[in-house]
């Protein structure tokens, strides 16, 4: 992600009003970036965000120059995964998929995914995971995950200039 300037760099961050995400903001302004958040608030504490619902996704593209996007939307309870796994394939992969058809659409090349520790195969001695243990999820969710890197890494290989960073978390905690 470039610098911000004097004439602030636009951040887009999905999933912004969540745990992660609205701390994630507050550091970017700090730095100086103008920050444009987008949540449908189902993981988040109500926060006004009237305006940007109103937008819609291409219309906030269409107001603001990104210079990159910061991917934390996501429904994320591994249990309720189990439960309802198509609320998490159709949340999760389809709002990726129409997050990247905006971003190719407005020539945005620059993304950080918040992925998940879920990915990973278990260890079956219990040995702690590393980032390059196996891959194997045993749930909707961390596939969704999984497959979400996957579409991701895809777009990158594809198009030319992009830009793509994957954090995978191991049980983020802290004050909210």
């Amino acid at each position: 992600m470039a610098e911000a300037s004097s004439s602030a760099t636009y951040v887009l961050v999905t999933g912004g009003a969540g745990f992660i995400g609205s701390h994630t903001v507050l550091e970017l302004l700090k730095q100086g970036y103008k920050c444009v958040v987008v949540d449908n608030l189902c993981n988040s504490s109500d926060i006004p965000l009237r305006r940007v619902e109103e937008l819609g996704l291409r219309g906030v593209f269409r107001q603001y120059k990104f210079s990159s996007v910061i991917h934390f939307a996501a429904l994320k309870a591994v249990g309720e995964s189990v439960r309802k796994p198509l609320n998490y394939y159709r949340n999760n992969i389809t709002g990726t998929l129409n997050l990247l058809d905006v971003m190719i659409e407005f020539d945005v090349k620059n993304i950080v995914f918040s992925s998940s520790a879920t990915v990973y195969k278990a260890d079956p001695e219990g040995k702690p995971l590393r980032e390059d243990s196996p891959l194997g999820c045993t749930n909707p969710y961390g596939r969704t995950k999984l497959y979400m890197e996957s579409i991701i890494r895809d777009v990158t290989d594809a198009e030319h200039g992009w830009n793509a960073i994957m954090l995978r978390y191991f049980n983020p905690t802290g004050a909210h």
